[in-house]
């Protein structure tokens, strides 16, 4: 989430990282030191991400300086398939004025 002041110049930017790991663990079973053929079930799933259909919503105070007539807030939902690749799923903007 990005919002910019009536200047373009940017006054609050916010960003949140959902994430999926499948790890080898030293507590798994057989597999941890030569990973046993990838052997799935020998692996700790860790969900920090959006289950279909989940919503997350969040609430953030914005200070603006004296003066300022109007704000644009912009969120998108991305997706990262590699480290430096990412597909803009869903974005929207609101400008607001004062």
């Amino acid at each position: 989430m990005t919002v910019k002041d009536q200047d373009g110049k940017v006054v609050f930017s916010k960003s949140k990282e959902y994430e999926v790991y499948d790890l080898h663990l030293p507590s798994n079973k057989k597999g941890y030191e030569g990973f046993d053929d990838w052997d799935l079930t020998a692996m700790t799933h860790i969900n920090l991400g959006l289950e279909p259909l989940e919503t997350d919503s969040h609430t953030f105070v914005v200070p603006l300086k004296a003066g300022t007539k109007s704000v644009e807030i912009e969120a998108a939902y991305k997706f990262s398939y590699e480290e430096s690749d990412t597909a803009t799923w869903k974005k929207v903007s609101k400008k607001i004025e004062f």
